[in-house]
């Protein structure tokens, strides 16, 4: 059993124990909790690359937030901040330790911040050093960018952007951006209840919500790939409803961890069928 995951959303990265639960606050906000007590609040916005106007207007915001609250000098233990961070601390009371920390990334000018609770217990204070060791932010990724949420992994290009996501009972999904082409990450269950109402080609339509979706499964049933490549006289017509014309999905079912993983591409231009084998390749469900 691990004792500890990493946690990948939208750029950020870092490692949090096990027994501690991640909930999305945002596209760039995460809270950890552990025994339904706050444990970590993390915020970031990453900077502007064409206005530094509106990087230091975004500062200026964040610093009026804590306006309010008292500045404090940053704890010894802490100082392995300042290696990666411009860090500056606050405190809700003058007597009492520090417990936020507004930070500007040296390389990449990201801004961030993090809310800390339940210091006054030594085990959840070195967890918590521990885990913001770990943090990473954008300007640490290389071409590909790490999501690890609940219990799958993602590995993507760093070209594709967050676009939606949706946490439902039973399926999980989000999407992505990277120019014209449209990416939909989904992950279902339980499979083995799902499967007993509908196949996968079945399942597969739906997610993809393309009824024509041309349906190839393999040998031991487990996989089922399905494709869309409409004349272009169904192209113009697609295009005159706002729809893709070129689909690439794939679905497989995770028999050990009772999950299917879906992966559905839409483009207007032809879709090479090495993109969606890559990314379903790098799409798993994590033992926690």
């Amino acid at each position: 059993m691990k004792t500890f995951r990493q946690i990948g959303w939208n750029g950020i990265r870092l490692t949090i124990p096990c027994s501690w639960e991640t909930h999305i606050g945002g596209r760039n906000h995460l809270i950890f909790e552990e025994d339904f007590s706050p444990i970590l609040e993390i915020r970031w916005q990453k900077a502007v690359k064409k206005s530094t106007a509106k990087s230091r207007a975004i500062f200026k915001r964040m610093q009026k937030t804590y306006s309010t609250l008292h500045e404090k000098k940053i704890p010894m233990e802490w100082s392995f901040l300042t290696e990666k961070f411009h860090v500056t601390c606050y405190g809700k009371q003058k007597d009492l330790p520090f417990d936020t920390g507004v930070c500007v990334c040296n390389n990449c000018k990201t801004l961030l911040f993090f809310q800390l609770s339940n210091q006054q217990q030594n085990k959840t204070a070195q967890l918590l050093i521990s885990s913001l060791k770990s943090l990473s932010c954008p300007c640490s990724a290389s071409d590909q960018t790490f999501w690890s949420i609940q219990d799958f992994q993602l590995l993507l290009p760093s070209s594709f952007d967050l676009l939606d996501y949706s946490f439902g009972a039973g399926l999980t999904r989000i999407s992505f951006r990277r120019a014209r082409l449209l990416l939909h990450t989904c992950k279902l269950a339980p499979a083995d209840s799902r499967l007993s109402h509908q196949s996968l080609e079945e399942i597969l339509g739906n997610l993809a919500d393309i009824p024509d979706l041309q349906m190839q499964l393999s040998e031991d049933g487990t996989i089922c790939e399905g494709h869309r490549v409409p004349t272009i006289t169904s192209q113009v017509f697609l295009r005159f409803k706002r729809k893709k014309p070129f689909v690439r999905a794939k679905i497989r079912h995770d028999a050990l961890s009772n999950r299917l993983l879906a992966v559905v591409l839409e483009s207007i231009r032809p879709i090479p069928s090495e993109i969606c084998q890559s990314i379903s390749d790098n799409y798993e469900i994590i033992q926690v």
